[in-house]
């Protein structure tokens, strides 16, 4: 057979074609947690395109959604392997959207090990570059992620100026799911910070815009931190009300580590107001749970039942 021009301009297109349709195939099957064939798929986009220099862009994107993959299995430093080679290959084609992306990627592995300092300064990399190039919706994440951060090392004011950024970005390009979270993050600090009214006044607002969008997962998480918040001012009805419809959400959505912790606290409650039958009726299932979970929190609940139990038995002797 005699080779022509032609010849190899279309047996590069369909290289690629099937470079993309493998790596697409790996997207999919990564979001909907097929890690296996993500990964089979992934390698065999790699493989195709072997040392081709015409190939870096996809070779770039490749890597980059195989740290990903990585990362979501624990693999990490297999995922900041992956994710430093795609780095080099989106700095070398001038890439700066996947290079500001992987650099986020990157700080978040690097902030789950507690390497705050690395992590930080990976996020202010991709943040110089997101609002260089006007990327608003990655850098509000990654806004958030420094926001996080700074919450959890004390400086509190920093993070509450951070996590006001990343709502004015929300509210700006209308992402309501974006601005309860935020809303939900901020109202944490204030709850922490003692001033009360402000987080239960954020905690409504961000559960107004769960209830609009239908975020039922963001509705019982916030359902149940306006519980806490009235449990430890004494309100326990309110508290029990919530709790209650938090525990409607959790058992509809399928969230059982959520519904373990909310019966916790509403067998806590019940046992508070000396109805020990009621708390045990309410800790016995969410220490069934937490033990399938391997959770550590079981043995705190066992001790818990332990402590409940002696006194109903305690009371049936004395009555």
């Amino acid at each position: 057979m005699e080779y022509s021009p032609d010849n190899n301009y279309q047996a590069s297109t369909d290289i690629r074609r099937s470079i993309n349709i493998y790596k697409e195939l790996g997207i999919v099957y990564r979001s909907i947690g097929e890690v296996e064939k993500a990964e089979d798929n992934l390698l065999k986009a790699l493989y195709l395109i072997d040392d081709k220099q015409e190939l870096a862009q996809e070779k770039s994107s490749i890597l980059y959604n195989l740290g990903w993959l990585y990362d979501d299995l624990g693999k990490i430093e297999e995922a900041i392997a992956l994710y430093n080679q795609s780095l080099e290959l989106f700095e070398r084609i001038g890439d700066i959207q996947g290079k500001a992306e992987t650099l986020h990627n990157l700080a978040n592995i690097y902030a789950d090990r507690g390497k705050i300092e690395e992590a930080i300064a990976l996020y202010n990399q991709s943040l110089e570059i997101t609002e260089r190039i006007g990327d608003v919706q990655t850098k509000a994440g990654t806004l958030h992620c420094l926001a996080i951060i700074y919450a959890d090392k004390g400086d509190v004011d920093e993070a509450i100026a951070l996590y006001n950024q990343v709502l004015e970005i929300d509210e700006r390009i209308g992402n309501l799911q974006g601005k309860a979270a935020t809303l939900h993050c901020l109202a944490i600090i204030y709850a922490d910070r003692g001033d009360v009214d402000e987080a239960i006044a954020l905690y409504n607002q961000s559960l107004e815009l769960e209830e609009r969008i239908g975020n039922l997962q963001g509705k019982a998480s916030t359902l149940h931190q306006l519980a806490g918040i009235y449990a430890l001012r004494g309100d326990v009805d309110e508290a029990i009300a919530l709790y209650n419809q938090s525990l409607e959400l959790e058992e509809r959505i399928g969230n059982v580590h959520g519904k373990a912790m909310t019966l916790w606290w509403l067998g806590y409650l019940a046992q508070k107001q000396g109805d020990f039958v009621t708390a045990i009726n309410y800790l016995q299932p969410s220490l069934e749970i937490l033990q399938r979970l391997k959770s550590p929190h079981a043995e705190k609940v066992s001790k818990i039942i332990a402590k409940v139990q002696e006194k109903v038995k305690s009371n049936i002797m004395s009555g």
